[in-house]
């Protein structure tokens, strides 16, 4: 490679910045300018790599949700054998290596990003896919922990909509409080509390 010449530009790792960025300040503590700077590129290279900057959050979130949300949810039902309670934890405590990484901006991109959803700063369609994103997450959950009422994981007369609701709940809250500084002890002992708390049968 000749001297001088500039490396090939990696959309990958660029919408990885991308994602660091909106998850360090949020959408609307996001500028463009913002953007350029952390991907090293100017403007009109960003609008033709992504869209604006609307089109680069959906992309960078999705991104997000891909690398991070996809594996934790997974937890969930491997081992298939293992009580609901100890995948439970093992999912919860996987929330908690996330959202207080210390190589990573703290907190939940979605968190953040659900948490500004409604707001002036934000645009309505934006919102409005935060929104049923949510609502997708929370009818999953739902439909696994009938599933799991289903196999006796969870007591008979357990609701699944409002379980799924309550652990949402959580899992936004211990975001929230790792944003806020709170030890990974302390987001420990409200997962064992969680955890505690599961309509599971007892031996």
């Amino acid at each position: 490679m000749s001297a001088g010449r500039k490396r090939a530009f990696d959309k990958a790792e660029a919408l990885d910045k991308a994602m660091r960025v909106f998850w360090d300040n949020g959408y609307s503590g996001t500028s463009v300018n913002d953007l350029t700077q952390a991907l090293g590129i100017n403007k009109p290279s960003l609008y033709a790599a992504f869209g604006n900057k609307e089109r680069l959050f959906a992309t960078a979130l999705e991104h997000y949700v891909s690398r991070y949300g996809a594996p934790l949810t997974e937890r969930l039902t491997q081992p298939g054998e293992a009580p609901l309670a100890e995948r439970m934890r093992s999912y919860l405590l996987g929330i908690v290596d996330l959202v207080s990484d210390a190589e990573s901006p703290k907190g939940c991109l979605f968190v953040r990003s659900n948490c500004e959803s409604g707001s002036a700063a934000m645009p309505e369609d934006v919102s409005a896919s935060l929104k049923d994103m949510g609502s997708a997450a929370e009818q999953a959950l739902a439909g696994r922990l009938e599933a799991e009422r289903k196999r006796g994981q969870l007591l008979p007369n357990t609701d699944p909509r409002a379980l799924a609701g309550y652990l949402l709940s959580v899992m936004y809250g211990l975001s929230v409080l790792a944003r806020r500084g709170k030890s990974r002890d302390e987001l420990e002992a409200i997962v064992e509390v969680t955890i505690a708390a599961l309509p599971v049968p007892r031996v």
